[in-house]
């Protein structure tokens, strides 16, 4: 990405209070209001226990087959941004109908117990019966009938069901889905303990809860879990230099594995300013916020009855107006990772834009119109707005922490060196002499070369003997390096001519 385009960006950082639903503008309005925390925080907990709610009871239809309702998000603030506030708020009562799963869980436990004490017996004495039978050498066909079908009737172990792990290793997050928690949030609101685990370095799992709800896990050495048709939201806050210091080690691996274009990530510290709350103060909508809670929980209810019943997950549709704005835009990002555009060199985040659209846009309509399934035109385009504000930050977060590639850099470095250069073509071998420290070698040089001729940034030719690079990609229009380099305007259109390809 361009510098021009990474400070374009940097003024799309800002969260525009307005795209968003009228009702996450009352509820964010009302928090701010009881707390204090900025928007943009505020949204993102939303947004995560939302998608924890919906996962299990709603999937989202795509043109090409369905989709999850699950939301791997990452906020980065500093101490003191009330994270914790936040997230206890909001998280509060999902905790307290995990507080009711445990209490219903205790009870079952102790009932499985007296019901197993009755059930030992009885299969001792069977035991002891068929053992007499055989020791007699009597026909055993009455005994052993007998203790078989009281082997098949043990009473079967209540599982605990969780909805959330606030920490969890790769193998722990295996087997609370594998026994018993198929719909969980990994969850905390100081995340930097969860990046210490090797959940985060072995990737794949999270990438194929993502994406196919599935894990093969078979192993051995120790006890392997197995699991299929589960579901999984992601919602870390923390500090952003533990995510800085962690993707500057991993974020490659963070990227090629297919992770971080998962990922929703904002990071605060990137923002210009804070989004501004139109008359925050005077919001004053706790029922808002209650009947919030009470969707909430209905949909998190249902979503385990739905499991118990064995029964299909509600599909969510477009209507036929947001579906016709889905077809745009799909073709618009499209374009845009073409060679040249603005997404090329991100096109990993660009092959998974509409989805995850699609899937905020699901979230949001379940809480708008709990009692139907069509997402309409104006909640997609509220998600669509929002996933480009995500798409910024994600960008500037990865390009931030990454060592920039060689084609990058000399491509900067032609841009910065314009003006003293005092022309578009640059002759090869002062290029090797004095451009970026990584290409001052005709091995590493020509390559790099190549790949941005191939991109349309350069056009590389020979003129009475000497090798050239004529900057064809450059930002500055030739009328402003005239100027700056105080050409005569009557000879300016040289200079015009200078910026345009050779003819071949």
């Amino acid at each position: 990405m361009s510098k021009k385009n990474s400070s374009t960006q940097n003024k799309e950082l800002g969260l525009k209070f307005q795209t968003l639903p009228t009702f996450a503008q009352r509820l964010i309005s009302y928090i701010h209001y009881k707390t204090g925390a900025a928007a943009e925080l505020i949204l993102i907990v939303l947004l995560g226990v939302m998608a924890l709610a919906c996962q299990d009871k709603f999937d989202v239809q795509l043109k090409n087959g369905r989709t999850f309702t699950s939301l791997y998000l990452m906020l980065l603030a500093r101490s003191g941004s009330r994270k914790s506030t936040v997230f206890r708020l909001l998280m509060g009562i999902i905790y307290q109908l995990e507080k009711e799963l445990r209490n219903d869980f205790l009870l079952k436990e102790k009932i499985h117990k007296l019901k197993l004490v009755s059930w030992e017996t009885e299969l001792k004495e069977l035991k002891k019966q068929f053992g007499k039978a055989v020791r007699q050498k009597a026909d055993v066909t009455e005994a052993l009938e007998a203790l078989e079908e009281c082997q098949r009737r043990k009473p079967s172990a209540p599982e605990r069901k969780y909805l959330t792990k606030n920490d969890s290793t790769s193998e722990g997050l295996r087997k609370a889905l594998a026994l018993g928690s198929p719909s969980l949030m990994l969850g905390s609101d100081e995340a930097g303990g969860v990046f210490d685990s090797n959940l985060f370095r072995n990737i794949s799992v999270l990438n194929s809860l993502w994406g196919e709800g599935r894990i093969s896990d078979s192993r051995a050495s120790r006890d392997s879990y197995d699991v299929d048709d589960v579901r999984l939201t992601v919602l870390l806050l923390l500090q952003p230099e533990l995510f800085n210091d962690f993707i500057s080690k991993q974020g490659k691996k963070l990227r090629n594995s297919g992770f971080l274009a998962r990922l929703l990530l904002i990071d605060l510290e990137q923002l210009p300013e804070l989004c501004d709350i139109p008359e925050a103060c005077s919001w004053s909508d706790e029922p808002g916020l209650d009947g919030f809670f009470s969707i909430l929980v209905k949909h998190l209810q249902d979503g385990i009855e739905r499991r118990e019943k064995n029964e299909e997950r509600i599909c969510i549709t477009l209507s036929v107006e947001a579906q016709a704005v889905w077809d745009t835009q799909s073709q618009r990002i499209t374009e845009l990772m073409k060679l040249g555009e603005s997404l090329h060199y991100y096109d990993d985040f660009g092959a998974r834009f509409m989805e995850q659209t699609t899937r905020i846009a699901a979230v949001m309509q379940m809480f708008i119109t709990p009692d139907s399934s069509i997402i309409t035109k104006d909640t997609f385009m509220s998600a669509s707005k929002l996933m480009q504000w995500i798409l910024n930050h994600s960008i500037i977060k990865v390009d931030s922490t990454r060592e920039p590639t060689r084609a990058e850099k000399l491509k900067w470095y032609l841009e910065d060196n314009l003006v003293s250069n005092g022309s578009y073509d640059y002759k090869r071998n002062d290029l090797i002499k004095k451009g970026p420290y990584s290409i001052r070698s005709s091995e590493n040089l020509i390559p790099t070369l190549e790949q941005l001729e191939s991109e349309g940034v350069v056009q590389l030719f020979e003129r009475n003997g000497i090798n050239y690079v004529k900057f064809i990609g450059s930002i500055m229009e030739p009328k402003e390096l005239a100027e700056k380099t105080n050409i005569p305007l009557i000879n300016s259109g040289s200079v015009v001519m200078n910026k345009l390809p050779i003819p071949k």
